[in-house]
């Protein structure tokens, strides 16, 4: 209704935010190219006279669309500007969203660690002056996750902050990242709990936006359910990842720089589960070529681990160890050194070989 008032009587200084949450909806129910341009209209009205008081927020969110059609590394980065516009409008609910956001993107764009963990350092920062609790609640279960890669011993992590039982879109980021850490350090058991209490807070949830931060939990808990149908033959597993498959290949029509290699490698484990070799040979190097040539560096290492474990399986020992070598090196690169320390170690457990120390 604001984009046709708008249209039919004129724009107003509130005008930006009607088209840019009209291009989010359009976004959300699939059509993202559509919303996409509904966004940068948007953010063109942002050059009008009297639009200060909104554009931090139209900047915010309309980056969150931007993300799905521009390579993430660098769409991110308007997060700055819609943080800039906000403080300069007073707007400190935003501004710290807006920082939040900002390096909760950067992780899954896959910037080094120590980048991620000093972003959220500052984001904490901010929000912690500003006693935005709510947006330090969602940022903490991510930054946690980071330093745990890093190597950063559990006592001296931030506690996590929990709003209550009224807020169950809490509990599902923190189940997710449960999920996530579990599935990145191959602990089976705990990813196959947190997934489960994952799905069950997903499918409760409605979102009528689209955010950056759907892509990670699609990605991830697809490739986990992969995994556990793999384990256990339960069919509701391989429905699971599936439906993520699918997601992902829309996305992927919309943008390959941030989605294909992600759709290869959910391509590749599916292939693994119904021992297609030949294709899941040919899609797991395209996952890692995709990734490295987008530079997602976190997600290389993960595509190559996993085309260690296939290889693997299939009794080709050589070729499974000089994947798992790559993946420890892009691990080491990524900053995630308590990760690249475990997988250094699970080598030269496939080796027959005692690690130093262990």
């Amino acid at each position: 209704k604001m984009v046709r008032l708008s249209i039919l009587s004129g724009m107003s200084p509130m005008s930006p935010i009607g088209f840019t949450y009209y291009g989010m909806l359009l976004a959300r129910l699939g059509n993202i190219r559509e919303g996409y341009r509904y966004v940068k209209i948007g953010r063109k009205l942002l050059e009008r006279p009297g639009t200060k008081e909104v554009a931090g927020e139209v900047i915010s969110m309309g980056t969150q669309v931007m993300c799905f059609m521009e390579p993430v590394q660098s769409a991110n980065e308007f997060h700055h500007e819609g943080h800039a516009a906000s403080m300069d409008a007073g707007d400190m609910g935003n501004a710290c969203m807006s920082s939040m956001v900002y390096s909760v993107g950067s992780h899954w764009a896959g910037a080094k660690l120590q980048v991620v963990r000093e972003n959220f350092s500052k984001s904490r920062s901010l929000m912690k002056r500003q006693n935005h609790l709510v947006w330090l609640a969602h940022q903490t279960p991510l930054e946690r996750s980071t330093l745990t890669f890093i190597g950063v011993d559990e006592s001296q992590l931030p506690g996590e902050l929990v709003l209550g039982e009224t807020v169950p879109h809490q509990s599902m980021v923190s189940y997710f990242q449960m999920l996530y850490v579990s599935f990145i350090f191959r602990q089976y058991q705990r990813t196959k709990a947190s997934a489960e209490k994952y799905f069950s807070y997903k499918g409760d949830i409605n979102s009528w936006s689209l955010l950056y931060i759907h892509t990670a939990q699609v990605f991830h808990s697809g490739l986990a359910s992969y995994w556990v149908f793999r384990e256990s033959k339960d069919p509701i597993w391989a429905e699971r990842a599936s439906k993520a498959k699918f997601v992902m290949k829309k996305w992927a029509d919309a943008n390959d720089w941030n989605f294909a290699n992600k759709l290869y490698l959910l391509r590749a484990e599916e292939a693994f589960c119904y021992k297609d070799d030949e294709s899941a040979k040919s899609l797991y190097e395209k996952a890692i070529s995709s990734a490295r040539e987008h530079r997602f560096i976190n997600e290389e290492a993960l595509a190559c681990e996993l085309a260690g474990n296939f290889y693997m399986e299939i009794g080709q020992k050589d070729v499974s160890v000089n994947y798992f070598l790559q993946a420890h090196e892009r691990y080491h690169e990524w900053g995630a050194i308590a990760k690249a320390n475990a997988l250094y170690e699970s080598i030269m457990t496939s080796m027959g070989v005692n690690a130093p120390g262990g």
